[in-house]
């Protein structure tokens, strides 16, 4: 079975006035907050602004080890924040954050990337979920990335969590999948007949001098850098463990239904660039709210109709990993609850504060927690 592991990413937030803490986590260290198990080093990393910091599960052969260990990590992650009077909260944006005033991590790397990319990169003050697919056979690798690509956006708007930007509604349900939109590699990626081809692609990239290395190919979904994996990167940050589990399951499976065609021999779709760019906008304007764009049929459709054909398009894989259920449980509760910024707009209808939006941000982060029913 292909084995999965997750980057979770959150901002330290002051919970008193609900804003970033701007210096992050006092004494950070990723080293004195990681551990070993069976060889694989697990843990936090530091990220581009100092109050953003990345947690790492191990890798893992099962979405019941994975939830485990997202927990896990969370409560490492909460425990540290609150030593010092802080909170953690993941979402793709915080809403009441503000760029200018966000400091950043003071490496000489950092430094050239902010003078590379200047105020795109400066702007983007976003947490995301980045889920990875082990997938040893890089040439094969390729193969499924050509062919995940109608699927990412249904990804995108499961976990749609930043309508809010600058302290102000941003009428998308993920303002932060347009913050990635400008840099330079971004958005849906290109097709690619081989790996060495796909290397050529990011080596010419480099050369160009449009990107600083193969870590800034932003597309939605990549080769992995580090390991030997597909990375599924159009998610934002999941408020909640749930949320990152079905990610995680919706990724293998996709991973897992592609591999079969490819041993099959069916042919790869054809797909027109400018609708998988209108299933990406789609999503990131309204989450699950309304339509959405199914970019193998060329058609609007309900949220719900597309998301259940992405179920049985899944099915066998899904059977087979055994995460049949679980998936199903989750799609049906993500479509009850709705998505992380359905209640956090449904917050700010109610109270008209977006501190109250924080707060539910923070309740909802914490491990175990569950969206609340009813909003």
């Amino acid at each position: 079975m292909l084995t999965i592991g997750v980057e979770e990413e959150f901002f330290v937030v002051d919970p008193v006035g609900r804003d970033l803490a701007p210096d992050g986590l006092p004494d950070f260290s990723p080293q004195q907050n990681s551990s070993h198990e069976d060889g694989v080093i697990q843990g936090f990393d530091h990220e581009f602004q100092s109050a953003v910091v990345e947690s790492r599960t191990g890798v893992c052969d099962s979405l019941g080890k994975l939830r485990t260990e997202l927990n896990e990590l969370r409560c490492t992650l909460t425990r540290a924040a609150s030593h010092h009077g802080l909170a953690v909260l993941s979402s793709g944006t915080m809403p009441l954050a503000d760029w200018r005033t966000a400091r950043i991590v003071a490496k000489p790397r950092y430094k050239e990337i902010s003078e590379h990319y200047r105020e795109v990169v400066q702007r983007r003050i976003t947490c995301g979920c980045h889920v990875h697919i082990g997938i040893e056979d890089r040439d094969l690798a390729v193969q499924v990335l050509n062919r995940v690509r109608p699927w990412l956006s249904v990804l995108l708007a499961l976990s749609a969590s930043s309508p809010f930007y600058e302290r102000a509604d941003t009428g998308y349900h993920s303002s932060r999948s347009l913050l990635w939109g400008g840099f330079p590699v971004a958005g849906s990626p290109v097709v690619h007949e081989s790996y060495e081809e796909y290397t050529a692609t990011v080596r010419r990239l480099i050369d160009t001098g449009a990107i600083l290395d193969e870590g800034h190919v932003y597309w939605d979904a990549r080769l992995g850098v580090r390991y030997k994996t597909l990375e599924f990167r159009i998610a934002d940050a999941c408020t909640t463990v749930d949320e990152t589990v079905l990610q995680a399951g919706l990724c293998r499976a996709l991973v897992l239904t592609c591999i079969s065609e490819i041993k099959r021999g069916q042919p790869l779709p054809s797909l027109h660039p400018e609708l998988l760019r209108a299933a990406a906008w789609r999503a990131a304007r309204s989450g699950l709210e309304g339509k959405l764009v199914d970019a193998t049929r060329g058609e609007s459709v309900p949220s719900a109709v597309l998301l259940t054909r992405l179920l049985e398009y899944l099915r066998d894989a899904l059977e087979e990993s055994g995460d049949w259920d679980e998936v199903v449980a989750l799609l049906e509760q993500a479509q009850r609850h709705g998505t992380s910024a359905r209640r956090q707009c449904a917050v700010l209808n109610r109270t008209r504060q977006l501190a109250d939006v924080v707060d539910a941000l923070l309740s909802e982060t914490k491990p175990w927690s569950r969206a609340p029913a009813g909003m």
